[in-house]
């Protein structure tokens, strides 16, 4: 048990090493943008749905603004423990009837098996669960490369398919505004439909794009080249410090101080979201 705890402790001062200026986690990161709207709409209930190789910084959520905080995890041993609470656990890839029913949630954050299925199904599932006024946070929606891309995972960082089941279910669903921040590997953010009369933003998917994509998903095709070329109007994809402005938060210390560590010759988009090498696993902190 003290060889537990100890590890975990290193594992996480690693991951603050990281939030350094000069670190890979100085840019706005998917917690980061939890906490934000959290604390800006006064939330205080939380559900994350991940897997033990997903999620990760399960410990890094404001647990004093978000006073109720659930995690769900699949794919996980009986044995497994990280320090951190978990309110459901399936030891394989099923979740079913572990969610309660209705709208529990302030907050929902997936990050999913990086399957189509598994996305699919837990994107689904944080929708069920969601409040009318709440939001849904998405990770690895917008993969940098066809590497982190691939259908089945392999060594290193994977990204998987997650970004199909999220463009799918939003092509799919008139009930929906969303758009996705560009950085952490895209992080979605998904807000039910506004009350009658409130504008609903355009998201630049046209018909045609569309149709595109629905045909060449029809067919099995490689979708990864038609993301690459229209990601801009697929995921509605906005900078961190668009973000910023259009939530009205103010960015975290950790992203303040990389501004002013790194401002000399990067423009404010790069200053915000900052470089970032592949998360390896000896990165990944325990909870």
């Amino acid at each position: 048990m003290g060889n537990y705890k100890a590890g975990n402790l290193i594992r996480k001062a690693n991951v603050w090493c990281h939030r350094l200026p000069w670190g890979h986690e100085a840019g706005l990161q998917k917690y980061d943008i939890i906490n934000a709207l959290a604390k800006k709409n006064g939330y205080h209930s939380y559900l994350e749905i991940c897997t033990t190789s997903t999620g990760g910084r399960f410990w890094k959520i404001d647990k004093k603004q978000l006073r109720v905080c659930h995690r769900l995890l699949y794919r996980c041993p009986e044995q497994f423990k990280d320090g951190d609470e978990i309110t459901y656990r399936s030891a394989n890839e099923s979740i079913e009837n572990l969610l309660p029913s209705g709208p529990w949630y302030d907050i929902v954050f997936v990050d999913p098996w990086h399957s189509f299925e598994c996305s699919m199904r837990d994107l689904r599932a944080g929708l069920s669960v969601l409040r009318e006024d709440g939001v849904m946070v998405v990770h690895d929606c917008c993969p940098a490369s066809k590497e982190l891309a691939r259908p089945q995972p392999a060594e290193g960082c994977w990204c998987g398919v997650t970004y199909c089941a999220y463009i799918e279910l939003l092509l799919s669903r008139r009930d929906l505004i969303y758009y996705t921040v560009d950085t952490d590997y895209g992080c979605g953010v998904i807000k039910k439909k506004p009350r009658e009369g409130a504008p609903k933003p355009e998201h630049g998917v046209t018909d045609e794009l569309a149709e595109r994509w629905r045909n060449q998903r029809s067919q099995n095709a490689d979708m990864f080249k038609l993301f690459s070329n229209h990601k801009r109007e697929l995921l509605n994809l906005i900078s961190a410090e668009e973000f910023l402005a259009r939530e009205n938060v103010q960015a975290p210390l950790s992203v303040r101080s990389a501004q002013f560590f790194r401002g000399g010759g990067r423009s404010g988009d790069e200053r915000a979201v900052g470089k970032r090498r592949p998360i390896r696993a000896e990165d990944s902190p325990a909870g």
